[in-house]
């Protein structure tokens, strides 16, 4: 483990690698395209015409009645006011959550390592970008060649016009693409957040994989935020992706579970 790392107690970490997907839905949540909810108890954010971001996130029950909360939040998913997507990491209280949603019909559908790295240690790591050309976005017309491969590898409808235009003007989030012989083929944002450096995004078309486009993607935005005087990066990954990032040198530190809810029995 790293120094810097060392010296951020896994508490700590875990709180840094959660904090800053909060964040990101927070600060789309402001966005007047989307119906939110900001309680101490619970919060989400629900796009009214995309299907990112699209999530129920930080809830606190402790000490509340977890069968009335939980069956108020499935009220509201069944109405269409709350999204059908709970996620469930180190922040949620109580820290069994997800047991009690299963027991009341949610389903554990896609299941995350919160990973963190030292970003000095990425910059003295060599990744072979395999030709891929990479490019922080500075133009509208790449913004939604984006849009584009990320709606194509996630299978998710995004609202360019709205939200991304909107993400783009801010000046926590950076956008970056990849192109393999001028065509576009792999997206990440970076969104800096709560002290630390956030990959969201990242993504690679099928027919470009293997190649090693996500990790020099990755490494580009990292680098990046180091230079602007981040030292930590997080980002939370699939158990395939969990087993590239490794590679540059992400650790594992925590879980991110997301849950749907499923018919009654």
């Amino acid at each position: 483990m790293s120094n810097i790392l060392k010296e951020i107690i896994p508490e700590s970490i875990n709180y840094h690698i959660e904090k800053n997907l909060d964040d990101f839905y927070i600060k789309s949540s402001e966005h007047p395209n989307f119906a939110s909810s900001k309680e101490k108890k619970i919060s989400w954010v629900l796009s009214k015409n995309a299907d990112w971001p699209h999530a129920i996130f930080r809830a606190d029950f402790e000490d509340l009645n977890l069968k009335k909360e939980i069956n108020n939040i499935k009220k509201l998913i069944r109405k269409g006011k709350a999204p059908n997507g709970w996620t469930v990491g180190p922040l949620t209280r109580p820290k069994d959550l997800g047991i009690h949603l299963e027991r009341y019909n949610f389903s554990n559908v896609y299941h995350q390592a919160g990973m963190a790295i030292e970003l000095q240690g990425v910059v003295k790591t060599n990744v072979d970008a395999n030709n891929l050309i990479i490019e922080r976005i500075d133009n509208e017309k790449n913004l939604n060649q984006w849009s584009e491969v990320v709606s194509k590898v996630f299978q998710i409808k995004i609202d360019f016009d709205l939200l991304l235009r909107y993400l783009y003007s801010q000046e926590e989030a950076y956008f970056y693409l990849g192109k393999f012989e001028g065509i576009p083929v792999s997206t990440l944002m970076l969104y800096l957040s709560s002290g630390v450096a956030g990959l969201h995004a990242v993504s690679t078309l099928n027919e470009y994989r293997n190649k090693g486009f996500g990790l020099a993607i990755s490494k580009k935005a990292l680098e990046d935020a180091f230079n602007k005087g981040y030292l930590v990066g997080v980002l939370q990954a699939s158990s395939l992706g969990e087993r590239v990032y490794k590679k540059l040198g992400f650790q594992k530190y925590c879980d991110i579970i997301s849950y749907e809810i499923i018919e009654d029995k």
